[in-house]
């Protein structure tokens, strides 16, 4: 069996939520803490304390996506909580599974939970992936970062090597 877990890892999403974080907790701590006003028009402290709130909110929840899927010789299992919960492919339900070279934000749009020209695409990062196609025509990707592991299932055409 193989198991693949991938996280959020683009240093650019993490300098901005880092930075949006940083910013909310200066205005904060100057208009929470040393009750001076946070901007020219600031706000009342709840709605500051709220947004506050909801950044940090939005940091943590980014930071514990992950992407798992699990392939054996019978079945191929993701799972992308809260997006879903677990979508189970069972093998004899595929017409065609090949590794992939795409471009994530040409073909569907970006990176998370995502529909695109293609089809349905479940990635955290990178631009390579699990591209499966059903035999009810139906098209799916799951992101990757190791497709060399993937080369022990004969189901699997690797078309990067």
């Amino acid at each position: 069996m193989l198991i693949e877990k991938q996280r959020f890892r683009q240093v650019w999403l993490w300098v901005i939520l880092i930075g949006i974080n940083a910013f909310m907790l200066y205005g904060f701590v100057q208009q929470i803490i040393f009750k001076i006003p946070f901007g020219s028009n600031s706000g009342p402290d709840i709605v500051l304390i709220f947004l506050c709130l909801m950044m940090l909110g939005l940091f943590y929840f980014i930071y514990n996506i992950v992407l798992k899927t699990y392939i054996d010789n019978e079945k191929i299992v993701v799972k992308f909580p809260p997006f879903v919960a677990e979508e189970v492919i069972l093998i004899k339900d595929i017409a065609e599974a090949k590794i992939v070279k795409y471009k994530p934000l040409k073909e569907y749009g970006g990176w998370g939970f995502r529909s695109g020209k293609k089809g349905m695409a479940y990635n955290i990062s990178g631009n390579l992936g699990l591209s499966i196609t059903y035999k009810s025509g139906k098209h799916l990707l799951i992101g990757i970062q190791k497709p060399e592991k993937y080369s022990k299932f004969p189901f699997i055409a690797n078309t990067l090597l």
